[in-house]
C-alpha cells in the first residue's frame, strides 16, 4: 500500500521519518527475511499480479530474486507475513564487509546483502553507502527504482 509522499515541513537535524524523506511500501514475505535485508520482488510467483506483491531476499545469483525493490524495515519469520520496505530514502542495510561511505551498492550473490557495485555487474545500483559498515550494517540511501 502506498504512503503519502508530501514534505510537511523542513527541520534540519530531524529524524528521517519526520519529513517524509523516505518512502515505505508494504509487501508479503515469501520466505524468512531479516530487518535490514535488501529484498526483491518474487519472480517465481505463478500469478503475474503476485510478483509485485511478494518479496524474497535479493540474490544476484537467482533470476527470480534479482528484482530489487528496497531494504526491509521489519523481519518475517517465514512466508505470508507483512514486511515494510524502504523503497526510497535512508535506511540501515545489510552490506558487504568492505563497504565505505560513497560506495555504490547493488544486490550481491549473498542473499539479502548489498555488495559494492562493479562495472561488470548485471544488476542495477540500488543504493549508496552513507557510512562505512559496522558488522555488515551501514546507513544507505536507497535510490527510487520501484
Amino acid at each position: 500500500m502506498a504512503t503519502t509522499d508530501i514534505i510537511n515541513y523542513m527541520k534540519p537535524g530531524a529524524d528521517v521519518d519526520s519529513m517524509n524523506r523516505r518512502k515505505i511500501e508494504s509487501f508479503i514475505s515469501s520466505e524468512a527475511i531479516a530487518a535490514n535485508d535488501v529484498v526483491s520482488l518474487d519472480g517465481s510467483q505463478a500469478v503475474d499480479g503476485d510478483v509485485a506483491l511478494y518479496i524474497t531476499k535479493a540474490d544476484s545469483g537467482t533470476a527470480a530474486d534479482s528484482i530489487p525493490v528496497g531494504v526491509a524495515l521489519d523481519s518475517a519469520s517465514g512466508a505470508g507475513e507483512i514486511v515494510r520496505v524502504v523503497v526510497r530514502g535512508i535506511a540501515e542495510a545489510n552490506v558487504a564487509g568492505a563497504t565505505v561511505a560513497g560506495n555504490s551498492l547493488a544486490i550481491s550473490g549473498t542473499a539479502g546483502q548489498l555488495g559494492v557495485y562493479v562495472n561488470t555487474a548485471t544488476t542495477r545500483i540500488v543504493a549508496v553507502a552513507l557510512e562505512a559498515d559496522t558488522a555488515n550494517v551501514a546507513t544507505v540511501y536507497v535510490y527510487p527504482g520501484y
